[in-house]
């Protein structure tokens, strides 16, 4: 029923995870683990490889440090896959993104997870899911684990020529299936997923060509927003983007110059001077994660 496609630096992690699915998945399944050490590949490449070759009709492209904590979780969603209507199923989206520069988590209020995050030393449960549904209509999925089945794949496969390399891959390819088919977030089914993930200036290249491969169709929702809405989901993730570059280190890419005209444009927003003090925050954290010898 399921191929399971994992592209692997790590062995003895896909082992791991080879053996967390044969006691968890409860349906037929194969599982490929393509070593890409020393390749050169891009994780796109090494998917569309894979699937090519993949024996069952549902495709389950997962990072080889995600396990599943559901039992049966290859039956529960099944019956959503394999819906004419279905793209990719995943666990961690978003239900809009804007024509802004941004990544899968726009302001935070779009998200729709359902997932347990490794994060200094802790798994953090990530469970938002405010209308309460089993599957949540997205537009964009994170690439931590996408399901989907083989045809909506070759419909769109991932696009190796704009996202050669590990990053805007998942985004790119549940941007394209939403021009067709509904993307979801699955609440039914919980995984744990033990990477902080990698956020530098080769991410925030792959989100530039995102946007500029997208720009004509940009913004998209998964349901309709009313333009108000949409104007404040902009205006949030405007200063969500401000603060994600400052938490990484890119003060290159958003400074303090971009808070002050944050601020400027709206003068009465808690969000706007709220940037200030996030600002001396993430500031003094880089500082002192500095090298000594610098």
């Amino acid at each position: 029923m399921y191929s399971i496609i994992c592209c692997s630096v790590r062995p003895a992690e896909a082992a791991a995870l080879e053996r967390n699915v044969a006691e968890t998945i409860g349906v037929p399944y194969e599982f490929i683990a393509f070593d890409n050490r020393g390749t050169g590949l891009g994780i796109g490449e090494v998917y569309n490889r894979c699937a090519a070759r993949a024996r069952y009709d549902l495709l389950c492209f997962v990072h080889e440090d995600v396990r599943f904590r559901t039992p049966a979780w290859g039956a529960l969603l099944a019956p959503r896959l394999q819906r004419p209507d279905t793209g990719v199923v995943g666990f961690a989206g978003s239900i809009v993104k804007l024509r802004r520069l941004t990544g899968w988590n726009t302001c935070n209020r779009d998200l729709r997870t359902h997932y347990v995050q490794g994060m200094r030393g802790g798994l953090h449960p990530r469970l938002i899911n405010p209308a309460g549904e089993e599957f949540s209509p997205v537009v964009t999925l994170d690439g931590l684990c996408l399901l989907a089945r083989r045809e909506v794949w070759r419909e769109s496969p991932f696009d190796t020529a704009a996202f050669p390399g590990f990053h805007g891959y998942d985004l790119d390819f549940t941007l394209a299936t939403a021009q067709r088919r509904t993307n979801y977030v699955c609440h039914t089914v919980l995984v744990e997923h033990r990477s902080e993930g990698s956020f530098s200036h080769a991410w925030l290249d792959a989100m530039g060509r995102l946007h500029d491969k997208w720009a004509a169709g940009l913004p998209i929702c998964a349901t309709p927003l009313p333009a108000a809405e949409l104007e404040r989901y902009d205006r949030l993730g405007e200063a969500h983007f401000i603060r994600f570059m400052w938490q990484k280190g890119c003060f290159d890419v958003r400074g303090l110059s971009h808070a002050a005209a944050y601020i400027r444009r709206h003068p009465v927003s808690g969000t706007a001077w709220g940037l200030l003090p996030k600002y001396a925050k993430y500031r003094l954290r880089s500082l002192l994660r500095r090298p000594k010898s610098e």
